[in-house]
């Protein structure tokens, strides 16, 4: 990819123009009458820092202008969802008694019922542990025992939506 530039005023602390290519043929010496208070900085965008996308999104940051370096950076800031956007992004689910939220859509309750029959057929003991992923994708250890009895409720309640 090429790279970008932004013409840069240091004298006003002003942006002249953005994402332009270097303005002469061998993309290194100074175009000919450029003001002496006009700089090009190279556009450089930072890499984005890790987020959790179900409670925090990436904004955009100011674009810091580095003349030293000759740089025109944009970074990012990791910001808190509200409640709504929280909500709005979270699938539909059945909550378990011990807070694990259990996605309905038919996929989720297929995933669920191969599993259950995975277990019976395997003979697992009801202390045997296993780990279910919510429909954040967040694991969850529970014993056998534990999950049947869960399988059981979500599988009603899946069966409630089906005929209502």
């Amino acid at each position: 990819m090429a790279k970008k530039y932004t013409y840069y005023n240091t004298a006003t602390q002003t942006v002249i123009a953005t994402g332009r290519p270097w303005p002469t043929a061998d993309g290194v010496s100074t175009p000919p009458g450029l003001d002496a208070n006009v700089v090009l900085l190279e556009q450089v965008n930072s890499d984005k820092p890790a987020y959790d996308q179900w409670t925090q999104k990436l904004e955009k940051d100011a674009i810091v202008y580095d003349v030293p370096n000759l740089q025109a950076v944009q970074g990012w800031s990791v910001v808190a969802l509200t409640q709504a956007e929280i909500d709005e992004r979270t699938p539909e689910h059945y909550e378990t008694a011990g807070g694990i939220k259990m996605a309905t859509d038919l996929q989720s309750q297929a995933a669920f019922s191969n599993m259950m029959t995975l277990l019976n057929e395997a003979g697992m003991a009801d202390g045997d542990m296993v780990a279910i992923k919510d429909c954040f994708g967040v694991s969850h250890p529970l014993t056998v025992s534990q999950f049947r009895a869960d399988a059981v409720a979500y599988g009603l309640h899946c069966y409630t939506l089906f005929h209502s």
